[in-house]
């Protein structure tokens, strides 16, 4: 019982930190691209003014948009890890594992969509830069599961045998 309030908590707080991040995420594809270019070139200036070195922008963006998207992955991997079948077992060793990839694709059209009306247009090679951060995020978070329960299952058949 305490496990699963406990569970059902930490769903809220991940839907919460998904919808923040889809906020932040879309909120600055509705600035303009006046905005946008100046937000860009803030932090390029901080960046390069901390590391001592030279950043290229285009570089800058397209990381940005991979951050951002890997974040959400990894969000959603998370919240996955809380999720169980009918017969119990964890939906993150699901067949439907692949599926959720396209989630981060979803979000990454939609934000280009969002970019069309903002009037700055949009680019599919985008989409698949947040889609790739997405998935990059989303499948690191499902292997570093898969190694925390590889261990503790060994941890406890060695305890055994020991």
């Amino acid at each position: 019982m305490k496990q699963t309030m406990h569970n059902t908590r930490v769903r809220w707080v991940l839907g919460i930190l998904i919808a923040l991040t889809l906020a932040f995420i879309w909120g600055n594809s509705m600035q303009s691209r006046a905005v946008s270019g100046g937000m860009s070139g803030s932090l390029k200036t901080w960046l390069e003014q901390l590391l001592h070195t030279e950043i290229s922008e285009f570089l800058l963006r397209k990381a940005a948009h991979f951050s951002e998207y890997g974040l959400l992955g990894v969000e959603f991997s998370l919240l996955l890890g809380l999720q169980y079948d009918k017969t119990g077992k964890n939906l993150q060793c699901g067949r439907n594992l692949l599926d959720f990839p396209l989630i981060g694709m979803l979000c990454a059209v939609t934000d280009e969509t969002i970019q069309i009306f903002s009037g700055r247009g949009s680019l599919v090679s985008d989409v698949w830069i947040d889609t790739a951060g997405f998935s990059t995020g989303f499948f690191l978070t499902v292997l570093l599961f898969l190694f925390i329960n590889h261990c503790k299952k060994s941890r406890v058949t060695g305890n055994r045998k020991g």
